[in-house]
Order: C-alpha cells, then structure tokens, then sequence
C-alpha cells in the first residue's frame, strides 16, 4: 500500500514484491457502504483484488500504520520461528 500523510491509502496492490510499502495485516472496520463494492457471485471475487483496490481508488480506504513488531503465522515456520522468540525471551511483542 501506498499510503498518504492523513492514512488515506493511495494505492493497494495485493501481494506487491516491494519492501518499501506499507503491508495489508488483514483487519478492517467496514462501513455498510463497502457493499457496493461487492457486485456479483463472491465466490469469484477475492476481497484483496478489485473490491480493496476500487475502494482505495475512490480515497474510501484509511489505514492505520502500525509501528511495532509484526510477524504473520500463516505457515508452521511462522508458528516455530514466533515461539523460538518466545523461548529465547526475544518476544518482541510481550510488554508485560
């Protein structure tokens, strides 16, 4: 994502192989009108492609640019890397 001064997002881009941009962590807050981006059967259309990238062209998409450490567990590697942190007392996201 390229994301403005104010957090409108400027561009969206799923999956960009750039390491300069902002990431999609995969959280939204929705407004009812978010439903008129969603025409046709949903089971064709993936909510990271054309809907998120039509809201972002209409300056309708704001995100929130968070600072600290973030790490995705979608795969077994992110689970053993995330608890070999917790283990070796490196857990970047324990505050207490």
């Amino acid at each position: 994502m390229e994301v403005g001064v104010n957090g409108t997002v400027q561009s969206f881009r799923e999956k960009a192989k750039d390491d300069s941009k902002w990431i999609n962590g995969g959280f939204f807050v929705l407004k009812p009108e978010v439903f008129n981006y969603l025409q046709g059967d949903m089971n064709d259309i993936m909510w990271e492609d054309s809907p998120l990238e039509s809201i972002a062209k209409d300056n309708q998409l704001v995100a929130y640019q968070h600072l600290g450490f973030w790490k995705c567990m979608d795969a077994l590697r992110d689970k053993i890397e995330l608890e070999n942190l917790w283990k070796n007392k490196n857990a970047k996201w324990k505050v207490w």
